[in-house]
């Protein structure tokens, strides 16, 4: 099974789920809430999990209306479908 902590990871299977935690930084109890997400990602070739987490971070960054700089990824999960 593939390690997808490690964001160098390829992503070989057609189809993922996924589910991540981000919030607006720098990350201290009480600062900004946190936002869950979740999705199904169909990688292009030669993506990594680390494409993915960009990606994510982007989306989030672009709805809140900040730079990416400013999203912390709290926590994330993927598997195969």
């Amino acid at each position: 099974m593939p390690d997808y902590r490690n964001q160098n990871t390829r992503l070989t299977a057609k189809k993922y789920a996924w589910s991540v935690t981000l919030m607006i930084g720098p990350a201290t109890p009480g600062s900004h809430p946190a936002k869950d997400r979740t999705g199904s990602y169909t990688p292009p070739p030669g993506a990594t999990v680390g494409t993915l987490l960009d990606g994510l971070r982007t989306l989030h960054a672009q709805e809140c209306g900040v730079p990416v700089k400013d999203v912390v990824l709290v926590r994330y999960s993927l598997r195969e479908k």
